[in-house]
């Protein structure tokens, strides 16, 4: 029977949330709820239980809560602090590359062995998949070390060697920067070409290859064959621009004894500035405006 009583102790005291500046033995028993008159028996059991800590003094008894400890006696040990193993930030950015990694491991996987000439279109196959997954990793590495400045590129490397030994040589085969004695910075990552909207007209389009083409021009053929656009139709908008006063136009010998050509040029850029070459000199140069580099054969 009184271990029956217990247990019920023990169900109600479970739910209990006791204060910091602890109960009497009226609270006590008003939030067990149970008899005042037992509210003494029940603390005592639960204290020895360390459900609660009961404290008596001068014949009061208080309840606190069963991690509190008196200030009297001697002190608690001081819990010596650890630093993390690794920074909580590399974490994260090691949990955001490990999708990468899983993917390098399935390739892997899937690699047949063997000779090369054995299983040519297969193993290329992998080598090209696992060169995808390197470079999305070198980019995952760079926008991390654009975010965290102060997180040295050698660290990012050490925390990847040490997550996925096995994996990051596999990278370090087309990324060197991740190398386990790569640079202390990353490399800038390659401009890759932007592709012109088709929604943009002739006008436009033609504009943008004249910029893009810089300080040694582009020739009317060229235009034609990026923009597919009619060469009258590019000849009638290069004179446009050049009455505007926006390109120069030049006509040149491709080579030598190549065939001449319109090409336009910035205006920007100046005038294009004749230069000679001997007889019998067969060297492909294009037409380069004033203070260019490249020789021209008008």
């Amino acid at each position: 029977m009184r271990r029956k009583v217990m247990s019920e102790w023990d169900a109600k005291s479970a739910f209990l949330t006791v204060p910091d500046d602890g109960w009497s033995f009226v609270g006590f028993a008003n939030a067990l709820p149970c008899h005042p008159s037992e509210a003494e028996a029940i603390a005592r059991y639960l204290h020895r239980k360390r459900t609660i800590w009961l404290s008596m003094r001068a014949g009061h008894g208080r309840v606190f809560p069963a991690a509190m400890r008196p200030g009297r006696g001697r002190p608690k040990a001081r819990g010596v602090e650890q630093p993390p193993l690794i920074d909580p930030t590399l974490a994260g950015f090691l949990t955001q590359a490990h999708p990468t990694f899983l993917k390098m491991r399935l390739l892997l996987g899937r690699d047949p062995g063997g000779a090369w000439n054995e299983n040519q279109a297969v193993k290329a196959e992998i080598k090209f998949a696992l060169a995808v997954e390197a470079t999305n990793l070198m980019t995952l590495c760079r926008t991390f070390a654009k975010e965290h400045p102060a997180i040295p590129v050698a660290a990012i490397r050490d925390a990847l060697w040490l997550d996925r030994p096995h994996t990051m040589p596999v990278v370090a085969e087309t990324q060197p920067d991740l190398a386990m004695a790569g640079s202390e910075q990353f490399g800038e990552q390659p401009q890759t070409k932007t592709r012109l909207s088709k929604a943009l007209t002739d006008e436009e389009r033609m504009m943008s290859y004249i910029e893009a083409a810089g300080a040694s021009g582009i020739a009317v053929y060229e235009i034609v064959n990026k923009g597919k656009i009619a060469r009258d139709r590019v000849t009638l908008i290069g004179e446009m621009f050049e009455n505007m006063g926006a390109i120069r136009s030049a006509v040149v010998r491709m080579s030598d004894r190549g065939r001449t050509g319109t090409r336009y040029f910035m205006r920007k850029y100046g005038e294009p500035v004749r230069w000679s070459f001997g007889c019998g000199v067969n060297i492909n140069r294009y037409c380069m405006p004033r203070g260019g580099s490249a020789k021209v054969r008008y």
